[in-house]
């Protein structure tokens, strides 16, 4: 079975738990099914899925794209990562985002976090 004929889940449960973003004025939408973070392009085809088995299987609490740098921050209980879109050369049928995140960098805070924001300026 080849990665992309795996369905994704449902969204988890939350208001928190999904958010709209935009690289190079391209929407996409991020959200956290379980332990991992699927990103969908504006039409929702499947650009990516970030596997929760890299940050030790923990459900995904919330999810917040950046609407200026395309960046997505995901709490993972105490743990927040952050993650940068890197644009990719496309590959067989030619998608409108051409874009992978991958991670940037990760924080850890005392308590969970339960929602989380981006600053206007994307910092």
């Amino acid at each position: 079975m080849n990665l992309h004929q795996v369905l994704t889940g449902a969204v988890n449960p939350g208001e928190n738990c999904f958010s709209v973003g935009s690289v190079n004025d391209q929407p996409f939408t991020a959200y956290a099914s379980g332990c991992d973070i699927v990103i969908l392009g504006s039409d929702f085809e499947r650009i990516q899925i970030i596997p929760g088995a890299k940050h030790g299987n923990i459900q995904v609490g919330c999810v917040d794209c950046s609407l200026q740098s395309g960046q997505i921050a995901a709490s993972y209980g105490k743990i927040i990562c952050v993650f940068e879109p890197v644009e990719v050369s496309p590959q067989g049928k030619a998608q409108k985002l051409n874009y992978h995140w991958q991670k940037s960098g990760q924080f850890v805070l005392q308590s969970v976090a339960q929602i989380l924001t981006w600053h206007p300026t994307g910092t």
